[in-house]
């Protein structure tokens, strides 16, 4: 499982930069850069969520990857094999910045 780094703040799931979910599902089918990926299990935080808080609390720094990013050179099967994984947010939304097209 890859150590996943997150620097989405706006996420219900992010502590500290490590997600609390026990898998992430990474979207890109036909991604041929990282800003064409994104965390499809990304929940933007509102007021209830950040008062309740939510189904994870635990943040989890290696964790189960499924991706479907089928040019990624780290998509072995629609799970990825990168050591480390970095999802950001960028212009469009939520990416995985470590997509490498192969």
């Amino acid at each position: 499982m890859p150590a996943l780094q997150c620097t989405v703040v706006p996420c219900s799931y992010n502590e500290k930069g490590c997600c609390c979910r026990p898998s992430i599902q990474v979207k890109g089918q036909t991604a041929h850069v990282s800003t064409d990926t994104a965390c499809q299990s990304f929940a933007e935080k509102t007021q209830n969520q950040m008062i309740s808080g939510v189904q994870y609390h635990s943040p989890n720094q290696s964790l189960s990857v499924d991706c479907d990013a089928h040019r990624c050179v780290y998509n072995k099967d629609q799970k990825c094999s990168a050591e480390s994984v970095a999802i950001n947010y960028g212009y469009s939304g939520t990416e995985c910045s470590s997509f490498k097209q192969s």
